[in-house]
């Protein structure tokens, strides 16, 4: 993120070292061209975010601006934490930067863009497996950005196959370090979205004030279907649990038409977000956490798009290496 100035750690793009490594595993480069769709990200329409986004929101951050000033930039701020309640840049260099902040919202809507893709490929082809290699902000709330999370590509995918009549129900299942609180509190009152969420039982988004600076709840703590909250010290149950709250889900809700999970590699030990620290899952850990869910889906039949979500850092690649390759390989068929 240093090229906008920010200060966050996200050193290069794990995107590319996950398909580099994939590229160079002899077993898997002749049948390259099989497993690996390379489109041009599309940019989200007005139409597509103001489904899920308040309005005024959708226009002020969709504001033109020339030099990165102006709305736009307020509200880019706001969802990177750049600038504190005393009005002092917060892991932020401007002066550093090569592009402003209104072209990290462009590429913020072209990796929505791909979520939304990613999701159409998915219900038009439920016998393949399809994984975007971006998205999951699963933080973007109604009226405001947060957490690196300007807009929620996952409602807004999911809302846009419900308007295309290619889906009716869906399932978000989130296994990122932090809890899905944008994806809740914007599906708390559908019932044809469904919200699983698997984090971290402290730390951010859950240290907030309960009640904003305006008088209202903080929409961080809405519920989402399942909560599955995980301490520092339990990894050892990560596993146990996910599949309980799956088992729930299904007595409860039987199968949806689609299955959204929110791969967040951020509860790895090597993984170097701070906030994310109060997790520390091994390889091997993940690696049973994202077969469980791949094997789910598939014994099931349920198109389903697996996506990125929280990754900082050099390491947190070896997550979804290993993971695709292992399943690119036949190995997660048993």
């Amino acid at each position: 993120m240093t090229d906008y100035g920010i200060q966050i750690p996200i050193l290069g793009s794990n995107a590319d070292r996950t398909i580099k490594s994939l590229r160079e595993d002899p077993e898997l480069a002749a049948s390259e061209p099989q497993w690996l769709i390379e489109e041009e990200l599309p940019k989200l329409s007005r139409r597509e975010i103001v489904r899920v986004h308040d309005e005024a929101y959708t226009d002020r951050l969709l504001a033109a601006s020339r030099d990165g000033s102006g709305p736009c930039e307020t509200e880019m701020q706001r969802t990177f934490e750049l600038v504190d309640t005393d009005g002092r840049n917060h892991r932020y260099e401007p002066e550093s930067a090569r592009f402003n902040l209104c072209e990290l919202r462009d590429q913020s809507l072209r990796l929505a863009g791909g979520t939304l893709r990613g999701a159409e490929i998915a219900v038009q082809n439920p016998e393949r497996f399809c994984f975007y290699l971006g998205g999951g902000m699963h933080h973007g709330q109604r009226g405001w950005g947060e957490g690196f999370c300007p807009i929620n590509d996952l409602v807004i995918a999911i809302r846009a196959l419900q308007a295309a009549g290619s889906i009716e129900s869906a399932w978000v299942v989130d296994v990122d370090a932090h809890k899905g609180d944008g994806t809740a509190a914007l599906t708390a009152n559908d019932d044809t979205i469904q919200t699983v969420s698997v984090h971290m039982a402290d730390g951010w988004p859950m240290d907030q004030p309960r009640i904003l600076s305006d008088g209202t709840p903080n929409p961080s703590f809405v519920p989402s279907t399942i909560d599955v909250p995980i301490a520092a010290g339990e990894e050892g149950e990560y596993l146990f649990r996910l599949q309980n709250a799956m088992e729930q889900m299904e007595d409860r809700f039987g199968v949806p038409d689609f299955v959204l999970v929110v791969d967040g590699a951020d509860p790895y030990e090597r993984d170097q977000l701070p906030s994310a620290e109060l997790l520390k899952m091994t390889a091997a850990q993940l690696l049973a956490r994202d077969a469980y869910l791949y094997r789910w889906v598939r014994t099931r039949a349920v198109p389903s798009l697996f996506v990125m979500a929280g990754n900082y850092g050099y390491h947190s690649w070896e997550v979804y290496s290993q993971f695709l390759a292992a399943q690119l390989k036949g190995e997660l068929e048993n």
